[in-house]
């Protein structure tokens, strides 16, 4: 993905050892449990914009695009909402947008000629305690369907 990027790795001890049980026990179970998170994030950032908040719940800051025409910051033709996709990885899952101007709504920064034009971050894409929770829950789910 040339856009933006967000890997899900699972680097903490304990989640490790269940992901490493769980891919042992049953790797189409670890392959699906990976494909729910997948589709969860795309979800969560599709209803992001929609929402109009960012990853972590606070306010989108609106663009001055959509104040002029009175309407949605980043989602005015859905180029960007639909462009959200994922990806199986080694060992976890890729959630991202191929769009090159992905990255600079994400990120924020300048551009235009001459770099005059400033755009404010805006990270509908990221893990806080809420995804978490959530990612956590579809592991424990795939865990206990093995018990």
């Amino acid at each position: 993905m040339s856009g933006v990027e967000l890997r899900a790795g699972f680097n903490s001890d304990p989640i490790r050892l269940h992901l490493a049980r769980l891919a042992i026990a049953d790797a189409e179970g670890y392959i699906r449990a990976r494909e729910d998170i997948g589709e969860y994030m795309v979800g969560e950032v599709q209803d992001n914009l929609d929402g109009q908040k960012l990853y972590d719940g606070s306010a989108m800051p609106q663009s001055k695009a959509a104040i002029a025409r009175v309407g949605k910051t980043l989602i005015d033709k859905h180029h960007l909402y639909d462009s959200y996709v994922f990806q199986l990885v080694s060992g976890g899952t890729a959630i991202g947008s191929d769009l090159v101007y992905a990255a600079i709504n994400h990120f924020g920064g300048k551009t235009g000629r001459g770099k005059k034009t400033k755009i404010d971050a805006r990270p509908v894409m990221g893990v806080g305690p809420t995804q978490e929770r959530a990612i956590g829950d579809i592991l424990i789910a795939e865990i206990e369907a093995l018990q």
